[in-house]
């Protein structure tokens, strides 16, 4: 497999110096991304326990293993990949234990590194070990492999997946950001609530911004049944607003195309700044609301619109069953 991960040699830091420039993250350990809990769980002894085992003698093999990873990091020409992945094999084999006591001794001592910060590289590392044996495209640098650890081991690969068919592609390669992934997973947990199963085509991939979603109004059950049933009958006939690759206008038709697999059309939106695009959305929605059913009735009383009577029987028959759950 060729994996787009091609320039993790071309950093020329010394690993020492990249620990400097990144003092701040290293003060912060906390925010950083927490040990897979399922790696821990495949061995009988717990990260506290590798970390903190004590002193012990190497064989030969365990030497050998010791300087290699150590060259690894000593080099300072790899990316946080190999380093992270150098830094976890010492760690689950205790090879610190011939000079440390402790893995946080070891960090401290050899590396200049506070141990969380080594959890921090060791998490990044086992998010592309994760995914990179379903895609040629894998995380290029830290930020985006850290933003990715947020998201649950079992859905990294639905996340990344769905990130890298909704980024933009510039020189035949997707540009991804950790922005990028932190609204694929936004976007990921959303479909699935409305049964997305999870597979999307090439040309089908949006994002969904946590804030412009919060800003739309909320669309009742009945209401969001009838777009559906309306949807498969006559197709998705307004486009979706989006800027960029983030929709603006359009989720619940998103919801309903991803879910039915139905074909949609996107109309593009140039915003300067994100303010730009909230005013857009509030002009857009501040005439539409989802009406209740005694809201339905009182107009259907005043008007005699027929077109509204699929609306009031979806919204009598949401009302029906909620009732009855309740009762």
């Amino acid at each position: 497999m060729v994996s787009a991960r091609v320039t993790r040699g071309a950093a020329s830091w010394r690993f020492v110096g990249y620990l400097v420039r990144h003092a701040g993250e290293v003060q912060t350990a906390e925010d950083g991304p927490t040990d897979n809990k399922e790696a821990q769980q495949k061995g009988s002894v717990s990260m506290s326990e590798l970390e903190t085992a004590g002193r012990g003698a190497l064989s030969a093999d365990e030497t050998a293993q010791l300087e290699t990873c150590e060259a690894t990091i000593k080099a300072g020409l790899q990316t946080f990949y190999e380093v992270g992945t150098a830094l976890l094999t010492i760690r689950e084999a205790r090879l610190y234990r011939r000079d440390f006591a402790t893995f946080e001794d070891y960090c401290r001592q050899r590396w200049h590194m506070v141990a969380s910060r080594a959890r921090q590289l060791i998490g990044a590392a086992q998010v592309v070990a994760n995914i990179e044996s379903v895609t040629t495209v894998t995380p290029e640098n830290e930020r985006q492999a850290r933003e990715l650890a947020a998201v649950a081991a079992g859905e990294q690969q639905t996340v990344w997946d769905f990130a890298v068919k909704a980024a933009p592609v510039v020189d035949d390669k997707p540009v991804i950001t950790a922005q990028h992934i932190k609204k694929a997973a936004y976007t990921v947990a959303l479909l699935k609530q409305h049964g997305w199963q999870g597979d999307v085509q090439p040309g089908r991939a949006l994002l969904i911004d946590a804030e412009f979603h919060a800003r739309t109004p909320d669309v009742p059950p009945w209401l969001f049944d009838s777009m559906a049933e309306s949807m498969l009958r006559f197709g998705i006939i307004n486009p979706l607003d989006v800027w960029g690759n983030t929709i603006v206008d359009g989720h619940v038709r998103y919801f309903i195309a991803m879910f039915y697999g139905l074909s949609f059309e996107t109309m593009p939106r140039h915003f300067e700044q994100r303010e730009d695009v909230l005013t857009f959305i509030r002009e857009s929605h501040v005439h539409r609301k989802p009406y209740t059913l005694a809201e339905l009735n009182k107009i259907y009383a005043e008007t005699k619109d027929a077109g509204l009577l699929p609306f009031i029987q979806h919204a009598e028959e949401a009302q029906a069953r909620e009732e009855g759950s309740v009762h």
